[in-house]
């Protein structure tokens, strides 16, 4: 909403995508009633000419983005591929690496990580881990060789990970059924044809194209998930596998050497939520159940979306990994609350004592500091007022 009301007061802007891919789900509802989920389309498509850029720092998924522009035309909005630009370099994600994250999340039983489903952890992973052959990049989708190598190539290091876990794969049904569609010849053509042909429906650019936006007009950053889920300064293991702070904004604005004005906005709700697995200290059932969220319902992988009291000490530990912000937009003051309530305190019984910010680790790629103040958080005692 953010987005959309930014790119009416700048008309002649792109809206460029700085991390995750299409787990996002932004809703935006015009004035006159139109309503659309943005997953990789910029959240102001709804206006005329603003344009979207995925970046290099995104996790591009060509075939939800088809499924996505498909319902676009359905509201009105015809030229959404038209006003779309990929950075060549940015990650695909396949189906593969959707069945892998299933696979996982189903096997970690009542230790989920609230997972979305959608591949992007495995996706990273593969690109992480495996240099040879090179991830599968935007600008492979347009060399129908290089694709199929890479995909088949893929598949095999996928099931040759798996074999650990073959014994419990082969004792449950849907894994068998998934891992059977893995390993499938059919499944490869299947895959390799709906990502090729994808790739005849935008235009790929190379990394500075996104100087080419800035001389155009303005720029409109817009993030894919919270701060408090970012891989190194969220609460491990249940995170994502991207950046969430401003860090890559302001690298791809390093990249281009662009010298202009920066304004940051935080944005958050008037209450907490968490959609999914993972430490919630102001999480109230009576909330959870008084403000339902149409647009987040409960899924197969994510569960369901959790609600609490207005959360300042983890609002503050989100501005301070961001490393502040010039402004906030605080949305959904118009939801029926009977009576306004914060936390601005807990109380850390390991300390036996109050504390009002949580730490912060000196070393940015510390897990095992995350992973252990994620079970202090657990353990935490919020003060309501």
């Amino acid at each position: 909403t953010i987005i959309d009301f930014l790119a009416r007061l700048k008309p002649n802007s792109t809206v460029v995508r700085f991390n995750g891919g299409g787990q996002a789900a932004h809703n935006v509802v015009t004035p006159d009633g139109r309503h659309h989920t943005f997953a990789q389309f910029g959240s102001g498509t709804f206006v005329p000419a603003v344009r979207t850029h995925l970046s290099g720092k995104v996790v591009v998924d060509p075939v939800t983005l088809i499924a996505e522009e498909e319902h676009l035309r359905t509201v009105g909005v015809t030229d959404a591929f038209s006003r779309l630009t990929i950075d060549e370099n940015a990650l695909v994600v396949t189906h593969y690496q959707k069945i892998v994250n299933r696979i996982r999340e189903i096997l970690r039983g009542d230790a989920k990580h609230g997972s979305c489903g959608m591949g992007i952890g495995e996706t990273m992973a593969d690109a992480l881990a495996a240099p040879d052959p090179p991830a599968i990049r935007v600008r492979d989708l347009r060399d129908w060789e290089v694709l199929r190598s890479k995909l088949y190539f893929l598949r095999a290091r996928m099931v040759q990970n798996l074999l650990e876990h073959t014994e419990r794969i082969v004792a449950h049904e849907e894994l068998r059924g998934m891992m059977d569609l893995l390993a499938s010849p059919t499944y490869l053509d299947e895959v390799h044809d709906k990502l090729w042909r994808s790739a005849m429906r935008f235009k790929i650019v190379s990394g500075n194209y996104l100087r080419v936006l800035a001389d155009r007009g303005h720029l409109l950053f817009e993030g894919a998930q919270g701060v408090l889920l970012d891989e190194w300064y969220g609460f491990h293991p249940y995170t994502t596998w991207s950046t969430t702070t401003c860090e890559n904004a302001r690298t791809l604005l390093n990249d281009i050497h662009y010298t202009g004005r920066v304004e940051r906005i935080g944005v958050l709700r008037a209450y907490a939520v968490r959609h999914g697995a993972g430490p919630f200290p102001t999480e109230d059932a009576t909330m959870t159940k008084a403000l339902p969220d149409t647009e987040n319902v409960e899924g197969r992988w994510q569960g369901p979306l959790r609600v609490g009291h207005f959360d300042a000490v983890l609002t503050r530990y989100a501005l301070a990994v961001c490393g502040g912000v010039d402004s906030l937009a605080i949305t959904n003051l118009d939801r029926g609350i009977e009576q306004r309530s914060f936390v601005d305190e807990y109380w850390d019984k390991s300390a036996n004592g109050y504390i009002s910010m949580l730490p912060i680790k000196a070393q940015r790629e510390d897990l095992a500091f995350q992973e252990q103040l994620s079970k202090r958080l657990a353990q935490m005692e919020p003060v309501v007022l």
